[in-house]
Order: C-alpha cells, then structure tokens, then sequence
C-alpha cells in the first residue's frame, strides 16, 4: 500500500502510549492526559502514526518495535487518537514524516514559540489530549 504524502483533515492520527499508568487512566476514565502529547522541553515535532493507511496489527508491530528500541525496554500499550484536523488546529500543522521502517509515521508539528515556552508547548498537549480518545492495539498487553 502507498502512503500519500499529504494528510487528510479526516484522518486517525495514533500517539503511541508506552505507560501502562497512562492507559490505565484513558480506560477506565475515558480521557488521555496531556502527558501523553507533552514532548521534552523545546521540541516542537509530535511523533505520531497515521491509522488509517495501516492494519491494526501492522501498526501495533510498530509500536512494539518501538517500545523494544526504548531505554529500559518499554511495553508498547495503544494510541491516544486525534483527529488530523484538530491536530492541525490552533496554529499547529501535520505532516507526512515516513521512515524506513515505519511509513506511517507523521508529525504534529507546534508554533515556533513553543520551542521556547513551555507553558505554550503544555498548552498543546492539553489541547491535543482534550480532543483525543483511547484506541487499544488489537492484542494488548
């Protein structure tokens, strides 16, 4: 399958979640905390998984091998979902970032002023969680 360059505004956009603590709480609350999209200070790029043009298990496979590449070997537990159009919201804009070994890979990318304040780049996240809702891999852990 062929992966188009550009992101339709209708488009599943998956943050991997490697805390069993931050599943925990989207499953049994219904809602993603801002943790989940919040990136180290100064980064602006948002590592996520376009849903859409893969399988489940594809994708999952994915996040496993991730996880596996993490320090500590982290246990890869499913996706805080957004919708393009709500990530592409409030100044911020995706774009098509494949990698060799993973061709869904895309990223929410934040206003310049968030490389450099931190409340801006938390004011993000929040957005970002408020407008998510959780998404199980098809065999969790």
């Amino acid at each position: 399958m062929t992966v188009p360059n550009t992101i339709a505004p209708d488009e599943a956009l998956g943050r991997g979640v490697f805390s069993s603590k931050e599943r925990d709480r989207a499953q049994r609350l219904g809602e993603v905390r801002l943790r989940v999209f919040l990136e180290k200070r100064g980064n602006t790029e948002i590592s996520v998984d376009r849903l859409d043009h893969g399988s489940s298990e594809e994708l999952a496979e994915i996040g496993n091998k991730v996880a596996a590449a993490r320090e500590g070997k982290r246990t890869f537990y499913g996706w805080a979902v957004v919708a393009a159009k709500d990530a592409s919201a409030n100044q911020r804009r995706v774009k098509a970032t494949p990698k060799p070994d993973n061709p869904y890979h895309a990223d929410i990318v934040l206003p310049n002023i968030a490389s450099e304040d931190r409340e801006e780049q938390i004011r993000h996240a929040q957005e970002l969680a408020d407008v998510s809702c959780w998404r199980d891999p098809p065999n969790p852990p």
